[in-house]
C-alpha cells in the first residue's frame, strides 16, 4: 500500500500517517474468493479506499450469508453482543479491540 506523498510538508497534523494512495488490489483483498478482513480492516483504518465493484462484492457476500442464516441462532457462551453502531467504522474497531479477534471469539 503506497502512502500519499506530502511534497510540501504542509499536513496540518503531521504525526498522523498519510492515507494509502490507491485502493486495495483485487488480488490482495480477496484470497480464495474470501475477503482478507485483516488487511481490509488495516487499510480502512488508515483511511484507505476500495473500489465500488469491491464494495458491491462485499455487500453481495454479506447478503448471501445473511439470507441463508436462520432468524434465530443458538450460540454457546462466551460471546460478544454488539448493538447498532450506526455505520461508525472507528466504533467497530473499538468493539473488535475490546471483544477480541473475530477468528477466535463469537460476535452477535
Amino acid at each position: 500500500m503506497d502512502l500519499l506523498k506530502d511534497p510540501k510538508g504542509d499536513r496540518q497534523v503531521n504525526t498522523i500517517p498519510t492515507p494509502p494512495h490507491r485502493p486495495l488490489s483485487e488480488e490482495l483483498l480477496f484470497i480464495d474468493d474470501k475477503p482478507n478482513w485483516k488487511l481490509l480492516k488495516e487499510h480502512l483504518f488508515k483511511e484507505g479506499r476500495i473500489t465500488k465493484s469491491q464494495l458491491m462484492k462485499l455487500v453481495d457476500m454479506c447478503n448471501y450469508h445473511l439470507k441463508n442464516e436462520g432468524n434465530v441462532i443458538y450460540v454457546d457462551d462466551p460471546l460478544t453482543v454488539v448493538g447498532d453502531i450506526h455505520g461508525q467504522y472507528y466504533d467497530l474497531m473499538k468493539v473488535l479491540e475490546m471483544g477480541g479477534d473475530p477468528e477466535q471469539g463469537k460476535y452477535v
